[in-house]
């Protein structure tokens, strides 16, 4: 079943923050599949932040061009994004060492891999990945946070976690001397599917219920990044604010 897509990204310094520290990526073949699109958001400092998750992209960029198959191949697929987003880890580490200034810093990691007929997905950290389908908006991703450990555990409840002072706080991240534990999944692409990759600038502060209410009621990838940034602004804008937005026909 043949599917076109059209997508866009927007990325916002936001009202607080000197720099961004959010990077993103895509990667396009001479084919329409496989797509991949790609969402850093970055920590540890002035800069720090910006340049992990800057490494952080380009190399998934530049491994997954090389590695990913043509052909859709499920184990295959999530092996290789296991093993970039593990070597992705290794290098900002690395770079972390080279200099006392990098010390600490590390980055979020959300890839998102497009097929004729799945979409193979790799994350570490708190970016997220939404789906909607059929009307209905879903969180493909896990946070890897302290709060959604409080979640699940019954501690605190959702609503809470947008302002709980530990909820930036982050259990898995690149740039860890760990071996991490990435969550991989694949799931069946249908036609009139919605993506929306983000980091928490975004999604920390704009409801899911007006993510859902933006992605059914905009037809254009641009707009509906212009406006879910408009909406993160307005709620004070606090941490950089990326969007991309992925939508078949």
């Amino acid at each position: 079943m043949s599917k076109d897509y059209k997508f866009a990204a927007l990325s916002h310094v936001g009202l607080v923050r000197e720099g961004n520290e959010d990077n993103y990526g895509f990667i396009e073949f001479d084919h329409k599949f496989p797509f991949v699109a790609i969402v850093a958001d970055g920590m540890g400092g002035h800069l720090n932040g910006e340049l992990a998750s800057k490494i952080a992209v380009e190399f998934v960029q530049k491994q997954l061009r090389k590695e990913l198959p043509m052909d859709n191949s499920s184990e295959n697929v999530l092996n290789i994004i296991n093993d970039v987003i593990q070597k992705a880890n290794i290098k900002v580490y690395l770079n972390s060492l080279q200099s006392p200034k990098n010390r600490g810093m590390g980055t979020t990691l959300t890839i998102a891999a497009f097929y004729e007929d799945s979409v193979y997905i790799g994350h570490i950290g708190d970016s997220r990945c939404f789906l909607l389908r059929n009307r209905y908006l879903e969180l493909l991703t896990k946070d890897h946070t302290v709060v959604e450990e409080m979640v699940e555990a019954g501690t605190i409840t959702l609503a809470e976690t947008y302002t709980h002072p530990q909820r930036h706080v982050l259990t898995q991240a690149l740039g860890s001397p760990e071996y991490l534990q990435p969550d991989l999944l694949s799931i069946d692409l249908k036609k009139k599917d919605r993506f929306l990759l983000c980091s928490d600038g975004m999604h920390g502060y704009v409801e899911e219920i007006q993510i859902e209410n933006s992605l059914l009621q905009i037809n254009e990838p641009e707009k509906i990044c212009q406006d879910l940034v408009n909406k993160a602004l307005e709620k004070g804008g606090k941490d950089n604010i990326t969007v991309l937005n992925i939508i078949f026909d």
